[in-house]
C-alpha cells in the first residue's frame, strides 16, 4: 500500500511540474520589450555606482525599442534597431528558469515573475548583468 501511495504522489508531482512548465510557456509566448523605466527604477533601489548606472542607462538607450519574440516552437527572434537576431529559448520543467540561446551562447535565466503583463528575470552577476531585466508585452503602452 505504501508503494502505491508513493507512486501516486510521484505522479502527482510530475504532472504538477508539467503543468507549471506548460502554463509558463503559454504565458511567455509572444512579443515582449524591455520596460526601461522599471529596469532603471529597480536598479536605483540597489544604489549602484555611477559607472553601473551609466552602463545600464546606455544599454537601455540601445535596447529601448528591442522586441523579443518568443515563438511556440522554441525559436526566439530579437529585433533591435531594425537588426534581427535569431536564437532559441527553453523553459525548465518547473517553469522557474529559462535558457536563452543567442549567438550560440546558452544563458540560464531565473524567472522572478511571469504574468501576462510582466516578465522579470534575475540578475546574472557572473555574466555581467547585475540588474533585473523587466519586460512587458510589446503591445503595452509606453
Amino acid at each position: 500500500m505504501r508503494i502505491f501511495a508513493f507512486i501516486a504522489l510521484l505522479l502527482l508531482l510530475l504532472s504538477a511540474s508539467c503543468t507549471d512548465n506548460e502554463h509558463s510557456r503559454e504565458t511567455l509566448i509572444g512579443s515582449w520589450r524591455y520596460d526601461t523605466e522599471a529596469i532603471l527604477d529597480s536598479l536605483r533601489i540597489q544604489e549602484p555606482t555611477e559607472n553601473e548606472l551609466a552602463m545600464v542607462q546606455g544599454a537601455m538607450t540601445i535596447y529601448k525599442d528591442a522586441v523579443f519574440d518568443f515563438k511556440e516552437d522554441g525559436a526566439l527572434i530579437v529585433v533591435t534597431n531594425g537588426i534581427e537576431q535569431s536564437g532559441t529559448w527553453e523553459m525548465s520543467s518547473n517553469g522557474r528558469q529559462m535558457t536563452i540561446n543567442l549567438s550560440g551562447q546558452g544563458q540560464p535565466n531565473d524567472i522572478l515573475e511571469l504574468t501576462k503583463e510582466r516578465l522579470m528575470l534575475a540578475p546574472i552577476p557572473e555574466a555581467g548583468v547585475f540588474y533585473k531585466r523587466i519586460f512587458v508585452p510589446a503591445s503595452a503602452p509606453r
